[in-house]
């Protein structure tokens, strides 16, 4: 019977998607990262999924609070901030992750936000390029066309891209299980929004063989749609994430080093943006090692399809009278093009 419901809903997909374009980049945003500690780990946590972090990498890893690398049983918030390209744009997360009563399940939220500021709207009006005899709407200075408008007078607006995850895990005999339903809000520039609608199914395994953990997500399990207000609608297909991470013990050192390696895969035609590629097929592999010292300092390095990334990070057990748990998480992240950022993000937890 659960096979038929699956291969029904793999049928499903096909039909609900004709009639919207499916693109290879809608919803972007959303593959920007969370938290700098897996940031600085390449990106490899499918696998480790064991902050409050895993509502966006794997939504199977709220299920078991035990895992963490807090107190055992107690509620986690994590939030990061970092600008791009000049400070031209601006990233926003946050998640926060709740164990439920039984200490088997788990929910969580996290939020995602994206927005570039002071974009001047500047729209073409007849008469707004002097000397324009070739009539190509286009300001060439060169032929010695001028410009018959001040562009200060034209409003400022703004592009905000926006998500939502509300997460739930639940430990089963044979692993944990979790799903991840995503709303998605894009306002752009003249008006135009869209509102965009999606689901994660995730799993993890732990202590598979000895302490090795496999952790699996179906992202955009059924496609996610995105509908504009300008009619136009776009659909985002499947993409299979799979991950394993290893725990080895150093007693001598009272340390954990952690190794895990990621793998995406997608089916939409992303050969020339990909690491590899087969038809239609496509394959980029994340990896990365974390050491983590007396439960306190953390180093760790990786590499994010084929781009470095370093970190480092402090956990503050039992910190103020309070007695929350604090930590603080670096991450560089390299790229040949694009420019070195920086991440940095901040978890708590009680």
């Amino acid at each position: 019977m659960r096979i038929r419901i699956f291969l029904s809903c793999l049928l499903i997909i096909p039909v609900l998607a004709a009639g919207v374009s499916a693109e290879k980049y809608a919803g972007e945003f959303m593959a920007l990262g969370g938290g700098a500690r897996a940031m600085a780990m390449g990106g490899t946590f499918i696998a480790v999924a064991n902050d409050a972090t895993t509502t966006y990498w794997n939504p199977a890893g709220i299920a078991d609070f035990s895992s963490f690398l807090t107190t055992p049983g107690s509620w986690e918030m994590s939030l990061m901030h970092s600008e791009r390209f000049g400070e031209l744009i601006d990233y926003n997360y946050f998640s926060a992750a709740f164990p439920l009563k039984n200490g088997k399940s788990g929910w969580g939220i996290s939020l995602i936000h994206m927005g570039i500021d002071d974009i001047r709207i500047v729209p073409m009006n007849e008469g707004m390029i002097g000397g324009d005899d070739d009539g190509d709407d286009r300001f060439e200075p060169w032929n010695g066309e001028s410009l018959n408008f001040d562009y200060r007078n034209f409003p400022l607006e703004s592009v905000n891209d926006m998500a939502v995850f509300l997460t739930y895990g639940q430990m089963m005999s044979f692993g944990d299980v979790g799903a991840t339903l995503k709303f998605i809000r894009n306002d752009q520039v003249t008006g135009v929004s869209s509102f965009g609608l999606g689901i994660d199914l995730g799993y993890v395994k732990r202590g598979l063989w000895r302490d090795l953990a496999v952790g699996l997500k179906l992202q955009d399990a059924t496609g996610t749609f995105i509908s504009w207000s300008t009619g136009k609608r776009e659909f985002i297909y499947p993409a299979i994430k799979a991950g394993l991470a290893w725990p080895l013990h150093i007693k001598s050192m009272n340390s954990v080093l952690m190794l895990a390696v990621d793998g995406d895969f997608r089916f939409e035609n992303r050969k020339w943006v990909s690491q590899y590629w087969i038809g239609s097929s496509s394959a980029d592999f994340h990896f990365g090692a974390e050491l983590l010292i007396r439960d306190i300092v953390a180093l760790r390095g990786g590499n994010d399809m084929g781009r470095w990334t370093a970190g480092a990070g402090f956990l503050l057990r039992d910190f103020t009278s309070w007695n929350f748990n604090l930590g603080i998480d670096y991450a560089l992240l390299m790229h040949d093009m694009l420019d070195t950022t920086h991440r940095v993000s901040l978890l708590i937890s009680y």
